[in-house]
């Protein structure tokens, strides 16, 4: 039960809502400043308790809409890739003609593209680059499989969990500031089968 003085307080409020409201008004156009420096005050104070307290709710929101997200997110892509294609190949053409590691780069990714498309361990580059045959590297592969993933689904993406699988750089070719570091990357042992949903959206997005 409310006290006496609480209930007089709350009709006074009822009363004079608007007299209330015009007094906030002419309080904060008087004191901007002074309101301004305690609101930065305040952020600043409780800045890591809100964003520990954002970070609980992302997770709560993401764990209780896990379905809903990935179809927005399949949606998204959906509608908008042709227009991703158009601007990552015009993005990388610019980037090749400027960067000649970058270059590299795109360079034995398609390398190591074509030996697992078209299965063949004819291409010395590729042996090379890869540091064991094709089949050797083909086996090592299939030795980190997860149970869902297999030769069919490799590459395939649709923006959902366990539908497809990339060949990914443990290490990224991004950290190479040099060709032989990024010789070095390529390497078998710094490549694994991921699922393309975390490699596409997770991982690259780190």
């Amino acid at each position: 039960m409310k006290t006496d003085r609480k209930i007089i307080q709350q009709r006074y409020r009822e009363k004079n809502k608007e007299l209330l409201k015009q007094k906030n008004k002419e309080y904060k156009e008087k004191n901007k400043e002074l309101l301004k420096q305690k609101n930065k005050e305040y952020k600043e104070k409780n800045k890591e308790r809100d964003k520990t307290k954002k970070s609980k709710y992302d997770k709560k929101y993401r764990e209780q809409n896990k379905d809903k997200i990935a179809k927005t997110k399949k949606k998204n892509y959906e509608e908008n890739k042709e227009k991703r294609r158009e601007y990552f190949r015009e993005y990388k053409k610019k980037r090749k003609e400027n960067d000649k590691l970058y270059f590299l780069k795109e360079k034995y990714r398609n390398i190591l593209y074509k030996a697992i498309k078209y299965k063949t361990s004819k291409n010395g580059s590729s042996e090379s680059i890869l540091g064991c045959t094709y089949e050797e590297f083909k086996i090592y592969l299939e030795s980190k499989f997860e149970p869902w993933m297999n030769w069919n689904n490799y590459g395939l993406y649709n923006g959902t969990p366990n539908y497809g699988w990339d060949i990914d750089h443990i290490i990224p070719l991004t950290k190479a500031m040099t060709e032989e570091m990024l010789l070095k990357l390529n390497h078998f042992s710094n490549l694994q089968p991921l699922c393309s949903h975390i490699n596409r959206n997770i991982k690259k997005g780190r």
